[in-house]
């Protein structure tokens, strides 16, 4: 699975780092989301479910939906 991050998109509104901090981070300038780990364990699958469906800007996109075997999150800095 594949989850794009289109950082363009980010209202900074922190709720994809309250749902998986061990994923997700706010740059300190001004609050945008990052991603501080790139391939998660795959235990994290309905953590990052919620961060995709819980996130205001719909910053998040998830592709490879039926690939389950790995997780990776790949930001983007331009709208998909």
């Amino acid at each position: 699975m594949r989850i794009i991050v289109s950082t363009d998109k980010c209202i900074a509104s922190g709720s994809c780092v309250l749902a998986c901090s061990q994923v997700f981070t706010q740059r300190e300038s001004d609050g945008v989301v990052q991603v501080l780990n790139p391939h998660p364990e795959l235990h994290m699958l309905t953590k990052l479910r919620a961060v995709v469906d819980g996130c205001p800007a719909e910053v998040f996109a998830i592709e490879e939906e039926e690939n389950t075997t790995e997780i990776r999150l790949v930001e983007r800095s331009e709208e998909f």
